[in-house]
């Protein structure tokens, strides 16, 4: 039988890409970040920088340009949903770093 290995532990993901229907998103192959978190925008411009140096396709950069314009307006319209990221309750800390329950 084969382990599990969770990459990303905080959250349980269930996503579809709509151009790419065959391949499930789950916490074994990808991470969440949330809109709210006031470190996406410059974790998304250190993103777009390592693309850039990679050479990737110029429209691959632009639809992070465009991904961090939409993240900036959310944030600027949800000032009140905007916060510090933590991982701070008791079953966060359990999952995230002792990886209980995954």
């Amino acid at each position: 039988m084969k382990t599990m290995n969770v990459i990303d532990r905080k959250f349980k993901i269930m996503a579809v890409n709509p151009c790419k229907m065959h391949t499930l998103y789950t916490e074994e192959n990808s991470v969440l970040f949330c809109a709210h978190d006031v470190a996406l925008l410059p974790a998304l411009k250190a993103y777009k920088l390592e693309c850039e140096k990679l050479n990737c396709g110029v429209d691959h950069i632009e639809s992070i340009e465009l991904l961090m314009g939409r993240v900036h307006e959310y944030q600027a319209n949800n000032m009140d949903k905007v916060k510090i990221p933590d991982t701070e309750t008791d079953c966060e800390i359990d999952r995230c770093i002792g990886g209980v329950g995954v």
